[in-house]
């Protein structure tokens, strides 16, 4: 279980939102869905993965309380960066989840 007193990042949680535009192009653009406390801390390794051929580097996990709707197809906005989730994890039976992200250059 998360303590409140690690939670002190601000995190914005965003979806995916694709459209077309006028000449029938498919666009993709980010709508805020929520911002939520986070513990957020910095990870150094690089995970390959099971099929041997795409490399993954982690960059970040997050830690905050479960909230239902949440796919590794949203993203995360941080002090300005954008964390792209690799690896969605729910624990203490949907009380918390970690999200192993990496961040976008």
């Amino acid at each position: 279980m998360i303590r409140p007193g690690e939670m002190r990042e601000r995190v914005t949680v965003q979806m995916p939102v694709r459209a077309t535009n006028a000449v029938g192009e498919s666009t993709l653009s980010w709508s805020d869905v929520r911002t939520v406390w986070a513990s957020v801390n910095g990870v150094s390794a690089s995970e390959a993965l099971q099929d041997g051929q795409q490399q993954v580097t982690l960059t970040h996990r997050l830690r905050f309380r479960y909230f239902d709707g949440l796919t590794q197809q949203h993203r995360f906005l941080w002090r300005s960066r954008v964390l792209h989730i690799v690896s969605l994890l729910e624990y203490d039976n949907r009380s918390e989840h970690v999200a192993l992200c990496e961040e976008e250059t």
